[in-house]
């Protein structure tokens, strides 16, 4: 684990204490200190569209949170983190890689680490074309999610998503240890046997190292396919990752994602 700093986030942010926001019920269990938001972004993204990420942390005892942002493919080990105090229930950062990291055109993963029991959420979003905004909520996944090497098939993650015209399938991976991790990504169709065309990838991640494949369905043959099953494995190293899917329509940049799941722990 990478040695807290002493910087302070600069108070940009407001803290709010409201009643719990209108979101999806999450799939990771209730508090923990240690976990990772897998994909944030400030940029640019296809078909016109800007994406930025938004947090909310609910507090149930931490007192403080260290924060650290990790950029697509690198080394980050010698990132520092930022200290945000937690003085009400719920703590909202708007567009938090810019107010809090002081970064643009990048994405990346965020780790945090708390003093006490909290939730964390965050939505990223660009425009509408038309007006409003489309997006996908994320919850923090706890580092005891993480798959870890020669954990076997029980021990993957694995995704499960249609292939259907005028969508794109993008592929999240994020290290969240200070050793170097290879990772094999394989897709099958429902009855398991491995899906037509480049069903497999592999892909190396460095320490605390995030990457995001797009369009991972691209090298199938064109058609239509139900309940495909992504499984990501640790294939070499000593990391342990987690993972996520983000279906996205073509035409209005609205979003679903997917954390990804394993059977065993």
């Amino acid at each position: 684990m990478r040695r807290p700093s002493v910087r302070m986030l600069a108070p940009c942010f407001l803290v709010v204490a409201v009643a719990l926001l209108a979101l999806p019920a999450s799939a990771a269990p209730s508090g923990h200190l240690e976990g990772y938001i897998p994909q944030a972004a400030h940029l640019s993204g296809r078909f016109n569209s800007f994406w930025t990420t938004d947090v909310w942390i609910y507090t149930e005892s931490a007192t403080r949170v260290h924060l650290w942002f990790n950029h697509e493919g690198r080394d980050n080990t010698d990132v520092q983190s930022v200290v945000l105090p937690l003085t009400g229930p719920v703590t909202f950062l708007p567009d938090i890689l810019q107010n809090a990291f002081a970064v643009s055109a990048t994405k990346g993963s965020i780790h945090y680490l708390a003093d006490g029991q909290v939730e964390v959420v965050s939505r990223t979003w660009t425009p509408g074309k038309d007006g409003g905004s489309y997006g996908q909520v994320i919850y923090g996944i706890p580092v005891s999610m993480a798959a870890v090497p020669g954990a076997g098939p029980s021990g993957s993650l694995r995704m499960v998503v249609n292939e259907t015209d005028g969508f794109r399938v993008n592929l999240g991976l994020a290290n969240v240890t200070s050793s170097p991790v290879t990772v094999t990504v394989e897709v099958f169709t429902s009855d398991g046997q491995p899906a037509p065309g480049t069903s497999s990838l592999t892909m190396t991640l460095q320490a605390y190292d995030m990457q995001q494949k797009d369009d991972i369905l691209a090298g199938l043959p064109a058609g239509q396919r139900q309940g495909l099953i992504v499984r990501a494995s640790v294939s070499a190293g000593d990391g342990a990752i987690m993972s996520y899917l983000s279906v996205v329509d073509n035409t209005t940049n609205a979003a679903n994602y997917q954390e990804a799941f394993r059977f065993g722990f």
